[in-house]
């Protein structure tokens, strides 16, 4: 993600990679190119004889590994597993290695790893040897599903077994360390790959590229990028939007144009995700002006902007307190045909309420409902925050009684601070009701919160009895 946690970012190309070819025998692990495992699937069903959507017992043997493979590359593991349920209860169950690993891959890809580790176990048991891609496969899995400790015993069982890893299991590895800040383990592993036989390619490069941009390590992507031009590796457009947006990200944005101005020289022509993400840098440090140059730039190359464009550009301009230009940029927006959503109208509800100006921001508010877009519990958050400022705390309690009967929940920090205003004014009687609404919501009232509430009724108690009053 580029800016405020939108989509687009460079990182999620690579982050997740292709678990290679489904080979059976002989390890291919000098390959150039990355190939995700649902379309090696795919071609494999291609080249199955014609008529095998009728299995049935008598064919079975010939056609379960087909059949298994067909449904796996249509997304459809459950019936590819009853399919092998049920030629191995007639006996008929004739698997190949790559009709497992897609039936591996499958799970992990539905989410199920115990149901992928299971078929994984049954394998041998069918005559079946587990290859580089199926471990690959289902490290690959545990990884997704944050299970790091069981994808790295795999690995070690895998070598165990004299399996070794090929590039697609490298380049899983790579990013697994990388995703933790663990560049040392993830170095290792990116050395070892040539004296392993096991060529390097572009993700293997971006990967690591990735890993340290995430994590500020700029000066060693940039020497990382040195390196792989040495290697004879072509750096891709995913390559240098990395570093445009990590330089970007790091609000040094000399080194992010000059990375920009090396993708054109290179003969790439940058994306919109490439502008997104040096308009967002520019937005970052505040340089405004550059940041409508790029943007005036990607429309004259025939970019058309996306939601994260103006997204990014509305904020920077609400920072500034620039309302009309950000109100400028909405409308710009709309007219573009694109979704306004709740991110949209989230960054400039947040100006307007940090501003004060709480009648333009309940206006703003209201106007949502008619675009079909529905506050969710941020915006009532934030709106509640910006009356609690101004001191409004019927009007901060009215949109709590409207978020709760929309089924939605205010934080501590939305009733807290109405509880707060309203013992403030002496309205005991309501800020007693909202800590039992509160209770009931799930959430723990504070001892600070209910001393608040036993000291406004005691201010309140004063004062009735005092005859002076």
């Amino acid at each position: 993600m580029i800016v405020h946690g939108l989509h687009g970012s460079p990182y999620d190309q690579i982050l997740a990679p292709p678990l290679g070819p489904a080979v059976s025998g002989e390890r291919n692990r000098n390959l150039e190119t990355e190939v995700p495992l649902a379309a090696v699937c795919k071609q494999l069903v291609s080249q199955t004889p014609e008529g095998t959507e009728g299995f049935t017992r008598a064919p079975m043997a010939a056609t379960t590994a087909a059949a298994v493979r067909r449904l796996c590359a249509a997304a459809e593991v459950r019936s590819a597993l009853a399919v092998l349920a049920r030629g191995t209860k007639s006996g008929d169950a004739a698997l190949d290695v790559a009709a497992c690993t897609a039936l591996v891959h499958g799970c992990c890809q539905s989410g199920d790893v115990a149901e992928a580790r299971r078929v994984f176990d049954v394998m041998p048991r069918l005559g079946v040897t587990p290859n580089e891609v199926t471990y690959t496969a289902l490290i690959h899995g545990y990884f997704v599903r944050g299970q790091r400790e069981m994808g790295f015993a795999l690995v070690g069982e895998m070598r165990r077994g004299g399996v070794e890893p090929n590039l697609y299991t490298y380049n899983c590895l790579v990013g697994e360390w990388c995703r933790t800040g663990e560049f040392k383990s993830a170095r290792l592993l990116f050395d070892e790959m040539p004296l392993k036989g096991v060529v390097r390619n572009v993700v293997s490069y971006n990967i690591l590229i990735a890993g340290l941009c995430r994590h500020g390590k700029l000066k060693d992507a940039a020497q990382l990028f040195e390196a792989m031009r040495r290697e004879g590796i072509h750096p891709s457009m995913v390559t240098f939007n990395l570093l445009i947006d990590g330089y970007g990200k790091a609000g040094k944005m000399s080194n992010a144009l000059h990375f920009f101005n090396q993708m054109k020289a290179a003969g790439l022509q940058p994306s919109v995700v490439t502008y997104n993400e040096l308009i967002g840098g520019f937005c970052r440090a505040r340089d405004i002006a550059h940041a409508i140059r790029a943007f005036s730039d990607m429309k004259e190359r025939r970019l058309a902007p996306t939601k994260v464009t103006y997204t990014i550009l509305i904020g920077a301009f609400a920072k500034e307190n620039e309302m009309d230009r950000a109100f400028e940029m909405l409308s710009e927006m709309e007219k573009a045909g694109l979704e306004v959503d709740v991110q949209s109208y989230g960054v400039l509800l947040h100006a307007l309420c940090m501003e004060g100006k709480m009648m333009h921001a309940r206006k703003l508010f209201q106007s949502m409902d008619s675009k079909g877009v529905k506050p969710n519990n941020v915006l009532y958050d934030m709106m509640i925050y910006g009356y609690g400022r101004e001191g409004s705390s019927y009007k901060a309690l009215r949109l709590i009684m409207e978020m709760r009967k929309s089924g939605l929940i205010p934080n501590v920090a939305s009733y807290c601070l109405t509880i707060r205003l309203l013992c403030n004014e002496g309205k005991c009687q309501e800020a007693e009701a909202l800590i039992g609404d509160m209770e009931d919501a799930g959430l723990q009232t504070s001892e600070s919160i209910c001393r608040v509430l036993f000291d406004a009724k005691a201010r309140l108690h004063s004062s009735t009895d005092d005859p002076f009053t």
